[in-house]
């Protein structure tokens, strides 16, 4: 992602540069040797292939963020035995909890996968953000810890998934997460606001602000004002529209707190725990009815047809591998499109034409501006002032100061009557299209039905005041960055038919509906009347890019074409939670249609992609997925022995 707007780059950067000395100063200062000795006893706690059980009461396919929560959940009853089985291995260098690793996604924690060429933004491959590690997408993302707004999460049980809307999400929200509030002196001079009643419980995960905020946010905050966009208290308690602040998943020092220190790490001396790493999963096994009773797996890095080992499940397998895996163990073991399976030469065990389909993520964008009057000091100052450099790095010793900020603590999410006054006629357009025209080729009558009634669902929320269809995250800095949250687009991840243990082909069909531009092509006008606001004009802003050159209607989607980026790392949907007659894979109990045993717990299920950064929402899933298994734990199956 460094090629994408180099001004933001600079910022983000820049803005959390710590040098390699400093570090290594840190961490001997700061108890290395602690963290390290964790670690190894969590190395010692790991099984491995020849310490394998023949059965386990719970098998779950993926160690990342859902899985080890869930996993963690079901072992909290010593009889229940748990097999967690992740690709990844643990990532233990202290620099992946630092607020920098917000923006560092290294090569190893991730699949080496791309997308085919994207027609919707001139044929460039799209990103592709899938964790390989332990701890997943909570050990490689953003930490901004956010949540939708109560309309995202109330459409998927409008879809018809009961049981599933933000008020009956809320208590898992609340059970995952502990807020702390920001020092007094903070909160008191940039106005942070917070409410725990409504939105925050006491749970594993720490969230809380930095030490430090950038002062030329006082002047964003204020051109939201000016411009009549609402300001919100706490977004969090389902009130994600307009402008509200937002804390990081980190702990009092500003560390990562995610899946695998909050959950797994206190959870993993539990003897009816095991996580074997650096396996692959091939296929689910299946019993003459149709209950899922075990899984094949193989060492990472092996060839197709190298040893093949096999491990049974008594009660349940979960399959936890993700947005871009999970449809692809479904659809080698059976389960998938009819068509995609029979040309791959793999039995049909249930026709479910939304295996792999309803693809969905934040593609996103952003503008570059040069602030010629800034505030000081500002994001730049960490590059340009020795003086100012010198003092953060000093106080970052402590864990304090200007480099305990990661990408951000504040976020627009605008409504779209707020970002265009033409909001109706946009929602025209789409009500007058083919769905057919922009939906993948792939796509059959179930998955037209599924779009159809998801599609009017968008449109209502299109409509509506309290419903974000853009986000913009704002730190004081230069640039800012736009999501497009409620996409009109679908794409795919269907297996490749000519190797079905290579990675699937995905395809995001970014922008290919174009009314996904026209809504950035609006974000993009109405950003420039916020740069123009009084409030900004202290800081004297000059429009970089896409510059004042580029002005009309046309000139701003020709120019999205070679701007806009595929994937903001929330990709989703592609095991989607709804009623099989619309493509739906898994119910409202997350269980797999068609079959028994199976269910999924990740990301993969939501059926509409919400309008936040996903982690937050994939901790509520895998909560509320821990307590429907338990729930229906069958204790007339004798159980595995320890």
């Amino acid at each position: 992602m460094d090629e994408r707007w180099p001004v933001e780059n600079v910022r983000i950067h820049t803005s959390l540069y710590i040098s390699e000395n400093l570090r290594r100063i840190i961490l001997r200062i700061f108890g290395a040797q602690g963290y390290l000795d964790i670690s190894r006893d969590i190395y010692s706690r790991q099984i491995s292939i020849s310490q394998l059980s023949s059965a386990y009461d719970y098998i779950v396919v993926g160690g990342g963020q859902s899985g080890l929560v869930i996993a963690t959940r079901l072992s909290e009853d010593p009889a229940k035995t748990v097999l967690v089985v992740e690709y990844g291995y643990f990532d233990d260098d202290p620099a992946q909890l630092d607020p920098s690793s917000a923006t560092n996604y290294l090569p190893k924690d991730l699949f080496n996968v791309t997308t085919v060429p994207q027609p919707g933004i001139g044929g460039r491959l799209g990103d592709v953000f899938a964790a390989a590690v332990v701890g997943g997408g909570s050990t490689v993302n953003g930490m901004l810890f956010d949540r939708g707004s109560a309309d995202d999460y109330d459409n998927w049980e409008k879809l018809g998934n009961p049981g599933w809307g933000f008020n009956s999400l809320l208590p898992y929200f609340k059970k995952t997460a502990t807020f702390t509030p920001p020092r007094a002196d903070l909160t008191a001079e940039y106005n942070i606001t917070w409410d725990i009643a409504s939105a925050w419980g006491n749970g594993p995960i720490q969230a809380t602000f930095p030490d430090w905020l950038w002062p030329t946010i006082k002047r964003q905050w204020a051109a939201w004002k000016e411009l009549g966009v609402p300001i919100q208290k706490e977004g969090a308690s389902g009130d994600a529209f307009g402008a509200f602040w937002v804390p990081n998943n980190v702990d009092q020092t500003y560390r990562r707190s995610y899946a695998r220190n909050a959950f797994f790490d206190p959870a993993s001396s539990r003897p009816n725990l095991k996580l074997l790493t650096g396996y692959r999963v091939n296929e689910i096994l299946f019993s003459d009815n149709k209950r899922a009773n075990g899984i094949t797996m193989q060492a990472r890095g092996s060839p197709n047809g190298a040893t093949i080992t096999t491990v049974k499940a008594i009660q349940e397998v979960i399959l936890c591998a993700g947005w871009l895996h999970t449809p692809q163990i479904l659809q080698r073991s059976g389960l998938g499109p009819k068509s995609l399976l029979t040309q791959a030469g793999i039995p049909v065990l249930v026709d479910l034409p939304g295996v792999g389909s309803n693809l969905q993520d934040h593609p996103d964008m952003g503008m570059a501006f040069v602030y010629q009057t800034d505030d000081f000091p500002n994001p730049a100052s960490l590059i340009n002032n020795a003086t100012f450099k010198a003092w953060a790095d000093e106080q970052w010793v402590s864990r304090k100061g200007p480099l305990s900020v990661g990408i951000g603590n504040a976020l627009a999410t605008l409504p779209l009557p707020i970002i265009s006054s033409t909001y109706k006629s946009t929602i025209n357009k789409v009500q007058a299209q083919s769905a057919t025209t922009y939906l993948p080729k792939t796509y059959g009558t179930e998955n037209l039905k599924g779009f159809l009634a998801q599609r009017a669902l968008i449109l209502k929320s299109y409509a509506r005041n309290d419903s974000g269809v853009i986000e913009i995250m704002f730190n004081g800095n230069v640039s800012v960055s736009f999501l497009l949250e409620k996409t009109l687009s679908r794409g795919t991840v269907l297996l490749n038919t000519t190797d079905r243990y290579s990675e699937p082909i995905i395809d995001f069909n970014t922008n290919i509906n174009p009314v996904d531009s026209d809504i950035f092509v609006a974000t993009i006008k109405f950003m420039r009347r916020w740069f123009q606001t009084t409030s900004m004009q202290h800081l004297t802003p000059v429009e970089q890019s896409p510059g004042t050159n580029v002005s009309t209607d046309a000139q701003i989607a020709s120019w999205l074409v070679d701007n806009t980026f595929s994937s903001a790392g929330h990709s989703s949907g592609t095991a989607a939670m709804a009623p099989r007659a619309l493509a739906g894979v898994v119910s409202p109990s997350l269980t797999v249609y068609g079959v028994t045993g199976l269910s999924v717990g990740d990301i993969s299920i939501i059926p509409m992609i919400p309008a936040t950064h996903t982690c937050a929402t994939v901790y509520a899933i895998s909560e509320k997925a821990a307590d429907l298994i338990k729930a229906r734990y069958n204790p007339k199956i004798a159980p595995a022995s320890h």
